[in-house]
């Protein structure tokens, strides 16, 4: 099947696509399009999926000329007889939506690249050539895609905004689209790998451009907190480039599987006999598969900017409200609050958090929590000394020497102070907070705590966690600290020590 010639007519271009859909449809009706490439070897696959992209260039390179091709059917200068309007659309966009079905995006790309590489008649019935002659000529062919078209056209678009259409212009514009052509065994290059080409280009031709761009990307810069139906809140925003790069080096520790993480105590590997931990005691193995971090990359990120805005509203230097720093405003009642369950409500959000936010916020944290009676009563407001004091948040640094989650490595700046029973427990009536009742964990475990099955205890003054029985059906209580001067239990001693020994008894053998 040939392909349509690159300056084509409409007529040719009907029939050279009626003719491949009814060859198709000939294909489709015999059972052998239905079948799925089984049985093909690698080589074969490969070959067919460069021949199927590239039928698909070429229509995508069609669409793209169809819709120019509308576009100047549905020029001004033809008033209301214009193609669109005669036929009781608006515009160019809302008609090709419809006739194409295709979304208001897909519509918005292909004018927006048809104005770059569509060619126009002149008043006098002369061809007006395209912006990109060259982009047009190999999208025609189908020797590059639409995506590729549209990153060349719109680099190369910066620059002739500012220095027109020059001659070096047109040498990039041919170098881009030569690079885009070349394949070496079947591999070109990417659209990403094009892009940043075209950037290198733009710099080259305009390297006066890169000021006034970057101050109308800077105008440009949003973000915006939308809440969602489902009760959360979608966050959306443009940054430049320095932001984005100050969030995502801040943002980069939580997710960088470079990060040296905590390693369970070496007493919870194996046992008091020196075995390998491989008996029923030992918790090493299962420990490590149990407490294992299975966020996402995005889910991490998520919880280390919420983490670092929690640190961050601290410094005095952040602007206040009324003199007061950022505070979260919980309203919740008293009966839902000593029973256990029930909702919460935060000022600004329109849907209610479930009592273990509530128990959360209660447990650390910048909160006033406003608690109502039976008949809407103010019973308390503000804050009690159920909060731990400065010395104390000291001594469970220097204790537990960061988030005390096996595998998370969260410095003590980073955490927050965790009631092991709660605040309002029987065990410790009226809020008690002392060190006892007391462990150091980040945003995320201390939220994760309260929200699932993982319970934390203190055991001879260590921090334990015990995994819920789905995970561990004997719910065996792990150690968990980051403190690494803490005292190793007896029959263990350091690696180091068994060496020491040996020099000192082999020195003392030389000696003797």
């Amino acid at each position: 099947m040939n392909q349509p010639a690159a300056s084509f007519d409409i007529a040719s271009v009907m029939g050279w696509v009626s003719d491949a859909r009814q060859r198709f449809d000939a294909l489709l009706a015999s059972g052998v399009g239905a079948a799925a490439p089984c049985g093909l070897a690698d080589e074969d696959v490969m070959v067919a999926t460069a021949e199927v992209e590239s039928f698909g260039r070429i229509v995508d390179g069609l669409r793209v000329r169809m819709a120019g091709q509308v576009a100047a059917l549905s020029a001004a200068e033809y008033g209301d007889e214009g193609l669109s309007k005669s036929q009781g659309f608006r515009s160019v966009q809302l008609f090709l939506e419809t006739v194409t079905q295709a979304s208001k995006k897909a519509v918005q790309d292909r004018l927006r690249l048809a104005t770059r590489t569509h060619t126009t008649m002149s008043l006098v019935g002369l061809p007006n050539p395209p912006q990109f002659p060259r982009v047009a000529e190999a999208l025609a062919r189908g020797d590059i895609g639409v995506d590729v078209a549209a990153v060349i056209t719109r680099r190369l678009t910066d620059v002739a905004t500012r220095t027109g259409f020059t001659e070096q212009l047109e040498e990039a514009e041919g170098g881009l689209v030569s690079c885009a052509q070349d394949r070496v065994g079947g591999f070109g290059y990417s659209v990403r790998e094009v892009d940043d080409l075209a950037i290198r280009y733009r710099e080259h031709l305009d390297p006066d451009g890169a000021e006034p761009r970057d101050a109308d990307l800077f105008e440009r810069r949003f973000l915006t907190l939308t809440p969602h139906c489902s009760g959360m809140t979608r966050v959306t925003g443009m940054l430049t480039g320095s932001m984005a790069g100050i969030i995502g080096a801040a943002l980069e520790p939580f997710t960088s599987p470079r990060i040296v993480s905590f390693q369970p105590d070496p007493a919870s590997v194996g046992g008091d006999d020196g075995d390998d931990g491989s008996d029923e005691g030992g918790d090493g193995v299962l420990g490590d598969a149990v407490t294992a971090d299975t966020r996402s990359a995005g889910q991490k990120r998520a919880d280390g900017l919420v983490q670092l805005i929690g640190l961050g509203v601290k410094d005095p230097a952040v602007p206040r409200l009324n003199g007061a720093a950022p505070t979260v405003n919980l309203h919740a009642t008293l009966e839902d609050v000593t029973s256990g369950r029930g909702v919460g409500w935060i000022d600004g959000l329109t849907e209610p958090v479930p009592y273990s936010t509530v128990e959360t916020l209660l447990c650390h944290g910048d909160v006033i929590t406003t608690l109502f009676g039976e008949h809407g009563q103010v019973i308390q407001h503000g804050k009690t000394r159920r909060l731990f004091t400065t010395a104390q948040n000291r001594a469970l640094a220097a204790r537990d020497g960061g988030c005390v989650w096996p595998g998370c490595n969260a410095p003590p700046s980073w955490c927050e102070s965790h009631h092991v029973d709660g605040w309002l427990s029987k065990s410790h009536p009226g809020g008690l907070t002392d060190l006892d009742n007391g462990a150091l964990l980040c945003h995320f475990h201390h939220s994760n705590v309260h929200k699932t099955r993982w319970k934390l205890t203190i055991r001879n003054g260590t921090p334990h966690v015990t995994p819920p029985a789905s995970l561990d059906w004997n719910q065996t209580p792990r150690p968990c600290q980051q403190n690494r001067a803490r005292q190793l239990p007896p029959g263990h001693h350091s690696p180091g020590r068994e060496v020491d020994d040996q020099l000192r008894n082999d020195h003392s053998s030389d000696t003797g």
